[in-house]
């Protein structure tokens, strides 16, 4: 049933339209795009109704992060895009196009049909409608690397961050008064680093793996970790940058700690965004490769980022991209979730998820650990729980059933991961006696 937001959105996007169809330089430049996601929401199946949301709220995030403050886009329908751009010409506006819909398509089906993806620029208005042409995303790829292989280098001319042609005076004043937009610096990333936390098997009363967590620090000592600490990271490249570091800093220290015989596991994260694409897939899947046969059993790769309804059958498969070199495979989650029904078979070996640390709030906690544990074991897999600040909570989590539990109480993140070392119910007790 259509409501009155329904019916206002739709008059609002009719007088945006009518605008564009008054400005006929706008057709001439081939400045009006449209992207159409029919293909993705046939591939989607029944998922799309679920993924809905999420899809137009990645596509938005997307296309933002592709053009420029004075281009404009909006939804014109469910699944249909209208991008305006500003500056651009018909070439460099359509590859714009071609990239969004790469990297929207790639984040939620993988390797798609790039042939069967198409970009329409509008060329005329009959009837007082746009008129469009279609161009597929990989015949509008394939052009770019045919000029970059003719030309030996990548031409940024193509997709400028800029306008490459001087603005009117007026335009140039309007931009004088727009507000100036942050961006993490280089200084910034070189303090993102890594801490290993340790994780405790409450069942086999053994502190046998450390996970290797992100930290951002910040000039005045302070510091965030795990997902915190790469919120500030908006660019995928730069996230997949940071994951493939990790990775090979961790397996060059696991490698030096085997060789000093010391046996122990290391969990190393990985984000959705590095192993979606195809592209930055590749990068970390090479270094994957070179992991030592002696060194994975003890690797355990934690996926973080990953959206929720993510298919069944793309969750396998980025599971078994990287299985053949780990022992273990977990997912962050968020702990309120109450059905993992759908990871069932996936290849998964467990969860992870991070609580609160608020004691202020510990009895509802402890409710949500249990709903946790129990929606996990009902999907065969372990669970992993961060965030044990208190004795109570660690006592609430090995009654609840969890396999794994990390946090302060347990253990402090270092700067290396420490031999596997026997630890019960007496030493943490005794821990917290002597603090």
């Amino acid at each position: 049933m259509v409501n009155d937001a329904d019916i206002e959105r739709m008059k609002t996007l009719e007088r945006r339209l009518k605008v564009l169809l008054a400005q006929p330089q706008l057709l001439s430049a081939g400045r009006i795009h449209m992207l159409n996601l029919d293909t993705l929401r046939a591939s989607l199946g029944p998922a799309w109704d679920e993924l809905r949301d999420r899809v137009h709220s990645s596509a938005d995030r997307i296309i933002n992060r592709h053009i420029a403050e004075k281009d404009v886009q909006f939804r014109s329908s469910d699944g249909e895009y209208i991008i305006v751009f500003a500056t651009l010409s018909r070439p460099a506006a359509s590859l714009v196009c071609a990239k969004i819909a790469e990297e929207l398509y790639r984040l939620f089906l993988g390797d798609p049909k790039l042939a069967d993806i198409t970009v329409s620029t509008a060329v005329g208005v009959v009837d007082g409608k746009l008129m469009f042409e279609h161009a597929s995303v990989a015949d509008l790829l394939s052009a770019v690397e045919l000029t970059v292989e003719a030309d030996g280098s990548v031409k940024r001319a193509a997709v400028p961050a800029a306008p490459s042609t001087a603005p009117p005076a007026a335009s140039a004043a309007a931009g004088a008064e727009e507000p100036r937009r942050l961006k993490l610096s280089q200084l910034e990333m070189a303090q993102i680093g890594t801490m290993y936390r340790p994780l405790w098997d409450v069942g086999r009363q053994v502190i046998s793996t450390y996970m290797c967590t992100p930290v951002r620090r910040f000039p005045d000592g302070t510091s965030v970790e795990g997902m915190a600490a790469l919120s500030a990271i908006g660019e995928p490249q730069q996230l997949a940058k940071v994951d493939i570091e990790t990775l090979a800093d961790t397996v060059e220290i696991l490698d030096e700690l085997f060789r000093n015989k010391f046996r122990l596991m290391v969990s190393v994260p990985v984000c959705f965004e590095t192993l979606a694409a195809r592209r930055t897939r590749q990068d970390y899947l090479a270094i994957c490769h070179s992991v030592p046969d002696y060194l994975r059993p003890f690797l355990v790769f934690e996926f973080l980022r990953f959206p929720a309804g993510v298919p069944n059958g793309r969750m396998s498969e980025l599971v078994n991209e990287v299985r053949p070199f780990c022992r273990w495979t977990f997912l962050r989650v968020e702990c309120r979730q109450q059905s993992f029904a759908s990871l069932s078979g996936t290849g998964l070996t467990g969860l992870t998820t991070m609580i609160a640390s608020d004691r202020g709030t510990e009895a509802r906690i402890m409710e949500d650990m249990n709903s946790f544990v129990a929606a996990a074991e009902r999907a065969n897999l372990k669970t992993c729980i961060v965030g044990i600040t208190s004795t109570s909570l660690a006592v609430a989590a090995r009654a609840a059933g969890a396999t794994l539990i990390a946090g302060d109480r347990i253990g402090r993140a270092g700067e290396i991961p420490q031999h596997m070392l026997r630890f019960g119910w007496q030493d943490l007790f005794l821990r917290e006696a002597v603090r």
